[in-house]
């Protein structure tokens, strides 16, 4: 059976049909960066935050793009940073957030990358289970952005 995709979607892009999984993916990458960009200029460290403000500039640019190798190296370089963040004595609930918002950011943009290629190939036999797939991934990462949420909280009050 064909790939019954709507008007103007053009074959081996995800067009309209990723909206929700770009606007995640944006909304990750401003979480992680500008978790990290605040933490880091409340320390007094403002070139380290201008920095992360650019990097988090490229990350979108690379995601806009489907440049995926970015995305690793950005994901890793956002982990350093919330490492290095957390031995030089800044909040860990900023670091911890940071890095949360750069690992939601990679599987997102995994994700985007998976459906670019389901799409190209053909793989889905409806556009509406594209859309489908797209709906449920996003609940899982969304529980368990809630579920890490929870326990952090749960946590802190602990402690």
């Amino acid at each position: 059976m064909a790939l019954v995709k709507p008007p103007g979607l053009r074959r081996g892009d995800i067009g309209s049909s990723a909206l929700m999984t770009r606007a995640a993916f944006f909304v990750s990458v401003l979480l992680g960066v500008g978790c990290l960009a605040f933490a880091y200029a409340n320390a007094g460290l403002e070139q380290v935050s201008r920095l992360l403000l650019i990097f988090g500039a490229l990350w979108l640019l690379a995601g806009w793009r489907g440049w995926n190798w970015l995305s690793s190296l950005s994901f890793l370089s956002l982990l350093a940073l919330s490492g290095f963040g957390l031995w030089i004595g800044l909040p860990p609930a900023w670091m911890l957030a940071g890095a949360l918002g750069g690992l939601f950011a990679l599987d997102l943009a995994d994700f985007m990358r998976r459906m670019r290629f389901a799409l190209k190939k053909q793989a889905l036999e409806q556009y509406d289970e594209l859309k489908s797939v797209e709906r449920s991934h996003l609940i899982r990462l969304a529980l368990v952005a809630l579920m890490g949420i929870l326990l952090t909280g749960l946590l802190a009050l602990v402690r």
